[in-house]
């Protein structure tokens, strides 16, 4: 019996160990954020902003909220990251927000909701090809942790808005590709209210050129079925050695 329960206590503790459940760079045939194109001399990296574009950043205080879609094969959510910046922040500023996982598109059912984590610095600043060495626009990593939602296998999206303490955004620069005015399968929206108060979701555009956002989905796939199976056989084998 005490070997069931060890075999069970490993299981459980390497399945609590957070993993990617989606890395929205991946998709996108980026690494990393997705958002470094750009060594800089004294180390870092840079967000390039690409010409034709223009956007540093797309705005993200509410009312203004931000969207994106992604897959998974199934699995618990903990916590996603999100990627954005404040305009002449030398700390992390970044220091509220809401965030939503919606199902099937950015006006779907709200299946869960996150709490506002931490924000921290990168070490990512965004620029132009220009002003390769700026370092007023540096991205924060900001964190939303849930509690573990269990998403079946599927597409889902996130919206989500965000506050800060310094006056300026905070923004989210789009996923970045040298040479590229945006990313394939890029498909993000914005939400914003006009003169009269009317919100709606629109592309997020840069230009012409429809943008993806970058952010992680972390928490833990569901196991596959072949992995249950070898915990199960090797829970009857130990039994076995110990009658």
């Amino acid at each position: 019996m005490k070997g069931i329960i060890l075999i069970s206590a490993l299981a459980i503790t390497a399945g609590a160990q957070a993993q990617s459940l989606y890395n929205n760079a991946t998709p996108a045939g980026l690494t990393l954020e997705g958002l470094r194109t750009n060594a800089r001399s004294g180390g870092g990296d840079n967000s390039v902003l690409t010409a034709p574009n223009t956007i540093f950043g797309f705005g993200s205080r509410s009312p203004i909220r931000l969207a994106d879609d992604f897959t998974t094969a199934g699995g618990t959510v903990t916590s996603i990251d999100l990627f954005s910046y404040q305009t002449g922040a030398t700390t992390a500023t970044i220091n509220s927000g809401n965030i939503e996982i919606r199902s099937g598109s950015e006006t779907g059912t709200v299946l869960a909701t996150g709490v506002f984590g931490s924000s921290v610095l990168t070490d990512i600043y965004r620029v132009t090809p220009t002003t390769l060495t700026a370092s007023n626009r540096v991205i924060q990593k900001v964190t939303f942790n849930f509690a573990s939602p269990v998403l079946s296998a599927g597409t889902y999206w996130i919206t989500f808005d965000l506050s800060g303490s310094l006056a300026s955004g905070p923004w989210v620069a789009p996923l970045t590709k040298l040479g590229s005015p945006t990313v394939a399968g890029a498909n993000a929206k914005q939400y914003t209210v006009d003169a009269t108060g009317v919100g709606s979701w629109n592309p997020a555009l840069d230009g012409q050129n429809v943008q993806d956002l970058p952010f992680w989905v972390n928490g833990q796939p569901v196991p596959e079925p072949g992995s249950l199976l070898a915990l199960g056989l090797g829970a009857v084998a130990l039994m076995r050695r110990r009658k």
